[in-house]
């Protein structure tokens, strides 16, 4: 490794490697509750270039790369299982081109929603979606993973459902590509196909495992210049569905924007369900703020403080300065599940939360065209509570994956992969000859996703 690090420090320079013991330790944990994984060094690179010749390197030493975010997973998608380089993409973070006449933004994967965001604003634009971790996730690990949060995700889906033009990745082979209308000698980002298959598609979910994310193309769009909230309580998950096939059965025009709905174990049966409305005239905002309080109402809602929804929402998009104030969170069983599906998995939950006692337990779920996406996060406030969260983590998975749950990621051997394997067949063998291919050292996030020996 005294060859590997003074190879590196050529790189990219003696201030951005370390294998110093106090900051091996920092990046040892994601927002799981997976044990602490080392890497062997710590590498922040600056430029697509620097990436390849890192990427060069281990191939030459047979040595893992992981790549790391802002480190906001919560199922163990980059903890370096196999030691090796961890690189951390933060440095890479400029915005390249926001152009304003096709709608599209240019930036490096390291960029974060929030830096994005902030300037997008500044001309009137927007991106319209959300992430689960915040706005400090980065969003190259947000498109990598497919992620998606309660803001906008009803009306849009998750990041690369319609929005992602493009991608600059790194090969494992230290190669670089372009996907879309991006790989066309001196074409501009603007259309998801290119020549060929989605090749774009087949980055996006694939958790890092076939190449590195450097640089992204997002459709962009004007912001919208009016909104409105809605906030209503119900005590059936039934009527929160029949909610949910209302705002998204007109699909490709949904009526409403985003969808939030928690129960909490303290108030089981009390289910609150917020709801953000916006479009480019007030006619709309009128009309689809009407039809979803008639829709919300006739199912036995109580209307609440729209401001409770409006906070909620804001807090997704300009920051998350409190959300470890009342413990530490770990979420569970977190997945996409059809549509009317539902409430087969709150009443798994319910179960569980009875059987083990623990009521700082919430269920959530947010809309996305014709689905949900559910999760549930609890809060621990001593470490020896840690042990039981981890167990009713797992009763969790293991009960929601037997119902057909599709994961939100998969990540390590102590993330979902011990609920997935066995299950996908097949598919899971593609995957699995794919990265085999692309990467024939098994250096690039090894462990991750699929699990093999080179």
């Amino acid at each position: 490794m005294k060859e590997v690090k003074n190879k590196l420090v050529e790189i990219v320079g003696e201030d951005h490697v370390s294998d110093a013991d106090f900051e091996l330790y920092a990046y040892s944990r994601d927002l799981s509750p997976a044990s602490p994984q080392l890497a062997s060094i710590i590498v922040r690179p600056h430029s697509t270039e620097e990436v390849q010749e890192i990427i060069k390197l281990a191939n030459k030493h047979k040595i893992p790369v992981y790549v790391r975010g802002c480190g906001c997973s919560h199922w163990a998608a980059w903890l370096p299982v196999k030691g090796g380089i961890l690189l951390d993409m933060t440095r890479m973070d400029k915005i390249l081109e926001i152009n304003e006449k096709n709608l599209v933004a240019v930036f490096e994967a390291g960029c974060t929603w929030f830096k994005l965001m902030e300037e997008l604003r500044k001309r009137k634009l927007t991106y319209l979606s959300s992430e689960m971790g915040g706005p400090a996730m980065t969003i190259g690990g947000s498109v990598i993973k497919a992620g998606g949060g309660p803001y906008g995700t009803c009306k849009f889906g998750f990041h690369g459902q319609a929005d992602v033009l493009g991608l600059e990745i790194v090969l494992p082979t230290g190669d670089v590509i372009k996907t879309g209308s991006w790989a066309m000698l001196n074409c501009a980002p603007f259309r998801r196909e290119g020549l060929g298959p989605d090749l774009t598609g087949l980055f996006i979910g694939s958790e890092g495992i076939f190449g590195i994310a450097t640089k992204v193309a997002l459709r962009i769009r004007p912001l919208p210049e009016h909104e409105d909230f809605l906030h209503f309580e119900f005590n059936n998950w039934e009527d929160v569905v029949k909610v949910g096939d209302a705002a998204t059965h007109e699909v490709g025009d949904e009526v409403a924007y985003s969808l939030d709905c928690v129960e909490e174990a303290s108030k089981m049966g009390n289910i609150s369900v917020r709801i953000h409305v916006f479009g480019y005239n007030r006619h709309t905002i009128y009309y689809r703020k009407r039809l979803l309080s008639e829709v919300c109402l006739k199912n036995k809602g109580k209307k609440r403080d729209p401001n409770i929804a409006k906070n909620t929402f804001s807090k997704v998009v300009t920051g998350l300065p409190e959300i470890f104030a009342a413990g530490v969170w770990h979420f569970a069983g977190c997945g996409t599940v059809p549509l009317h599906e539902l409430p087969k998995y709150v009443k798994i939950w319910r179960e569980i939360v009875q059987k083990y006692g623990f009521y700082r337990n919430t269920f959530g779920a947010w809309a996305f065209p014709r689905g949900w996406t559910i999760y549930v996060h609890m809060t621990y406030l001593e470490p020896n509570e840690r042990k039981k969260i981890v167990s009713i983590s797992n009763e969790i998975n293991r009960r929601f994956f037997e119902n057909d749950i599709v994961p939100y990621g998969i990540g390590g051997p102590e993330g979902l992969q011990p609920y997935v394997k066995g299950k996908l067949g097949a598919y899971y063998d593609l995957i699995k000859k794919l990265k085999q291919f692309l990467d024939s050292n098994n250096i690039l996030q090894p462990g991750i996703l699929v699990s093999y020996d080179a």
